[in-house]
């Protein structure tokens, strides 16, 4: 019997839609598109931002297993003026405390809770890749309820209950202000492109595989593999200019689409493509895939625990 939400992305016959604010205010969007038959859409893409931001204060280790870095909450700019149009215009951003995993989700992660692996490069500390949105989806929720913790995405759905204190994918917001880690150049560690082979597997430095995680440098909140190595699910559905509207406080992205936010770049990117403002839109069921589905993975965020901000 498939799982819910798979077949629905399969089948292309659920409608999706993402809670707001303590699961209220639904909204009817990616899934349903994801789902549905996705037209082909063209590939957008882009680069860069800035912020201030405290260090994280510590790391933990959850009931999986996996590391996780407490992200302190705090304001940055999100975007880039300079870069490409849907990177524009850089606006301040509020991001409230939250978790995130210290690397993308490993083979070995993922098998512990879900069978199979479609990964291309096989390796159990390799990241999953070929990974789809709602397969992504589909292990958080599994990694939660392994913990005792409320899933976060509605397996009928497909709703994200942002309340619930199990994982999901970041938002792009999230993802931005994590990569940056109180920085606001075009990379974590500066502005200098040749320093990211320190810091990230790409196309000038991969050998055109992916590579075991936590190998390179992590960036200054311990976070690893924030450029390069493969492209992370972000919640967020795409739209190129949503940026010129939204809440200053905890953007959670457009109410509908039919493509969802990638970020961070991967093993077969050029430098500018792991740029931390540069954006990737993709459809999350991988109709009329646009990008490598071998250089597509993910990792996983939840809510800070009480105290934690």
């Amino acid at each position: 019997m498939p799982h819910p939400l798979l077949g629905a992305v399969e089948k292309g016959t659920v409608p999706f839609s993402q809670r707001r604010e303590k699961g209220t205010a639904p909204f009817l969007g990616l899934l349903a598109a994801v789902l549905s038959g996705l037209l082909a859409a063209s590939c957008q893409t882009t680069e860069e931002s800035a912020g201030p931001a405290a260090a994280p204060t510590q790391t933990i280790k959850t009931g999986s297993g996996i590391e996780m870095v407490l992200v302190p909450a705090g304001w940055f700019t999100m975007g880039n003026d300079r870069g490409k149009p849907d990177e524009s215009p850089a606006h301040k951003v509020w991001v409230d405390a939250f978790l995130m995993d210290v690397h993308e989700v490993t083979q070995e992660d993922y098998g512990k809770l879900i069978l199979g692996n479609p990964s291309h490069f096989k390796g159990p500390d390799r990241p999953m890749e070929q990974i789809s949105w709602a397969k992504a989806a589909v292990y958080c929720n599994a990694r939660s309820k392994a913990e005792g913790l409320q899933a976060c995405y509605d397996e009928d759905t497909a709703e994200c209950n942002f309340a619930a204190n199990g994982y999901r994918l970041p938002t792009e917001a999230e993802w931005e202000y994590a990569c940056r880690a109180g920085t606001s150049a075009s990379y974590s560690f500066g502005s200098d492109a040749s320093r990211l082979k320190d810091f990230g597997w790409f196309a000038d430095n991969s050998g055109k595989t992916t590579h075991p995680v936590c190998r390179k440098k992590p960036n200054a909140w311990g976070l690893f593999d924030m450029h390069g190595n493969v492209a992370e699910w972000c919640n967020d559905v795409y739209a190129e200019d949503c940026y010129k509207a939204g809440p200053e406080k905890n953007p959670r992205g457009p109410t509908a689409g039919k493509r969802y936010v990638l970020r961070g770049g991967a093993w077969n990117s050029g430098a500018d493509a792991c740029r931390a403002a540069y954006r990737v839109a993709e459809n999350p069921g991988f109709q009329d895939a646009c990008f490598a589905l071998d250089a597509i993975g993910f990792r996983c965020v939840r809510k800070a625990p009480a105290g934690g901000e």
